[in-house]
């Protein structure tokens, strides 16, 4: 079921049980004179009309983003929440002032309250169907990221105190024909009732407070430092090559829409970067439900953040190749070794000068005390191999990788140029591991099914 539907089936039963119970109420609040049930009378009216206001905000919530609302309509729920926060705050006001009006009467008949046993099924009814009541909306609420379905259920949650308040309210008032008129216990039964809906209006100012303050926030777009913390930690946690440089997002409805502005190289094709925002925007979504998001791509200079990436800067420089690169912070200050990688021909007078600015660099930049290099030639051709190639290559390769236990690969290719080729199995990723379990795991498979199939290519297990 979709969402709007939901909401709109949880707003349809709160109309209705709001309609039985304002009507019970008040007809046994004028018969008994309570003004403990005529409060709450007022109080389940006043929840009818944000029921009916709550049915036509899911109504309107519900219609799609168009020219003159390009965030859609979800906003209504939060005005429709502040108008019955409004309504409330008047309901607890009247009752107030009926309650000390009642109190400080001189007539004898102001706190009188004729108890009957429909005062007390009604409401006892009320409480068992507010406790359902509120239980159905807060859920739906919940599913839906619903305000105006939370302030019900809000409401609800209130009438179940503000009810059973009534309840002690009215058993007091039975109970004070029973006691002697001039002992202090009749005094606080017979002005229990009123004590009652003191209580209740006590709730209606909290519950006001805090759908106040909430629907404010929401119209005001005010920041979700939760939802902050979860994108920049999902950020640096899936995403740590792209920086997160500026974060903003607002609420409307049940839909959160989130602009990010992101930090990449700036040598990168628009095409590849475009690609890297649909990956962003794509994993904020998955991460967080009903999110529609924005990236907005920042180029950046790319400075090296480590020393090994600016002497592998430096290397490329010089159009040197970089291996085996070390690091030590020796006693006698920062030592550095490196694998040199040169053309094989060349002699080493060619390039005893380039070597020589490429020890100089790295040292000058990193400040380091010692650089070694160890030349060696640049060798990146594939082996030949003078057998053919069986015609049940693939399946061969599957039935190897199942024998030594490795996952099922989801590809297999082989390229081949005269005598030499080379063939990649691809298999699927392990997100949970780390990279330097996930190149133990691939060198390990990797062995091990070179070692158990036949020589016909160089073999690279990598992932897909």
């Amino acid at each position: 079921m979709e969402a709007h539907e939901k909401k709109s089936r949880a707003a349809w039963s709160s109309v209705l049980w709001s309609t039985v119970l304002t009507v019970l109420k008040l007809v046994v609040g004028i018969i008994t004179g309570s003004l403990g049930i005529l409060s709450e009378a007022l109080h389940s009216m006043l929840d009818l009309l944000a029921a009916l206001g709550t049915l036509f905000a899911v109504k309107v919530a519900a219609r799609p983003a168009d020219e003159d609302h390009p965030y859609g309509h979800g906003k209504v729920e939060n005005l429709m929440a502040l108008a019955e926060t409004l309504l409330l705050l008047g309901t607890a006001i009247w009752v107030i002032r009926e309650a000390i009006h009642r109190l400080m009467s001189d007539d004898p008949n102001a706190l009188r309250v004729d108890i009957s046993l429909w005062a007390f099924l009604v409401i006892i009814v009320s409480l068992v169907v507010d406790i359902n009541r509120s239980a159905m909306l807060r859920r739906t609420a919940r599913e839906t990221n619903s305000a105006a379905l939370a302030a019900d259920a809000a409401h609800f949650s209130s009438d179940i105190w503000s009810s059973a308040a009534v309840l002690v309210g009215i058993t007091g008032a039975a109970l004070a024909s029973q006691v002697t008129p001039e002992s202090p216990l009749h005094w606080l039964l017979i002005r229990a009732d009123v004590f009652s809906s003191l209580v209740v209006s006590i709730i209606i100012l909290h519950i006001c407070k805090v759908l106040g303050v909430q629907a404010i926030n929401n119209l005001m777009d005010r920041t979700d430092a939760a939802l902050y913390t979860q994108i920049s930690s999902i950020m640096a946690e899936q995403m740590p090559v792209y920086p997160l440089r500026h974060l903003r997002a607002r609420s409307v409805g049940n839909t959160t829409y989130i602009e990010m502005v992101v930090g990449m190289p700036r040598e990168l094709h628009i095409d590849t970067a475009h690609e890297i925002a649909d990956a962003i925007e794509a994993l904020v979504e998955r991460s967080i439900p009903g999110a529609e998001t924005l990236v907005h791509m920042q180029p950046e200079n790319t400075e090296p953040d480590s020393p090994e990436q600016l002497i592998r800067q430096i290397a490329l420089t010089h159009r040197m190749g970089v291996h085996s690169l070390r690091l030590l912070e020796a006693d006698q200050g920062l030592l550095i070794f490196t694998d040199l990688e040169l053309p094989p021909q060349a002699t080493l007078e060619s390039w005893a000068v380039p070597v020589q600015a490429f020890r100089t660099e790295v040292a000058r930049r990193l400040q380091a005390d010692a650089v070694f290099v160890h030349i060696e030639p640049n060798m990146r051709t594939l082996p030949h191999f003078e057998r053919p190639v069986p015609a049940d290559w693939e399946s061969l390769v599957l039935r190897t990788m199942k024998k030594i236990n490795g996952p099922s690969p989801s590809s297999i290719h082989l390229y081949t140029r005269g005598s030499q080729r080379v063939c990649f199995v691809c298999i699927p990723a392990n997100p949970a591991l780390t990279i330097a379990q996930s190149h133990d795991f691939l060198t390990r498979l990797t062995n091990e099914l070179t070692a158990a199939l036949p020589r016909i290519a160089r073999i690279f297990v990598v992932y897909e």
